[in-house]
């Protein structure tokens, strides 16, 4: 199953072309299902929609079923484990510091999800998990220098969203074990 494109979203969101809003709405929306949320996707499609006020792209409806599609790609690409996950972002044609910026939003908005949801207290958490959030709060803060080379910032990109995909892997794999493990029963 395919994630929608990008702009697509941005433009059903009456959001611009350069902003985050997409990036966001994805973030938000995986960090919710690795929490186990039980009121997906009605109440985040709902909570995300009441945000935008202009639709540009065929009204409300349209929009629904983007985000209605999105829901539906990224719970398969996670529950899968096949590692086929991929994040909500700008193409490569887009301008690296939008695409940066968009990375950072997202992760943050990552992390909004989880909190949402109530993820166990940090020190509850494993050491990986917590390695994990904790770097994505840093990438939250990420930006890209003026100075930077193009090829080095290109490179640190794509390190990172490579990253940023594995770790919300493990995250929902690490999350979501001990409520299916609750619901699997023990043969003696």
């Amino acid at each position: 199953m395919t994630i929608p494109h990008y702009d697509e979203l941005q433009q059903a969101l009456g959001a611009p072309a350069a902003g985050s809003l997409a990036a966001e709405a994805h973030g938000t929306l995986c960090g919710l299902l690795c929490a186990g949320a039980e009121d997906m996707p009605e109440a985040w499609i709902r909570n995300t929609l009441a945000d935008v006020e202009d639709y540009s792209f065929g009204g409300p409806q349209d929009a629904r079923g983007l985000l209605e599609a999105l829901h539906a790609a990224a719970a398969a690409a996670l529950e899968d484990g096949q590692m086929a996950f991929e994040l909500l972002l700008p193409d490569d044609t887009t301008a690296l510091e939008a695409r940066a910026a968009a990375l950072a939003a997202w992760c943050n908005a990552f992390l909004y999800g989880l909190a949402m949801r109530g993820l166990r207290p940090m020190e509850e958490l494993p050491d990986e998990l917590r390695e994990i959030l904790a770097d994505f709060s840093e990438i939250g803060r990420a930006g890209v220098a003026e100075e930077e080379a193009e090829e080095v910032g290109e490179s640190a990109y794509a390190e990172l969203l490579e990253y940023v995909r594995v770790g919300v892997q493990i995250v929902f794999d690490e999350c979501r074990a001990p409520r299916q493990a609750a619901a699997d029963p023990q043969l003696h």
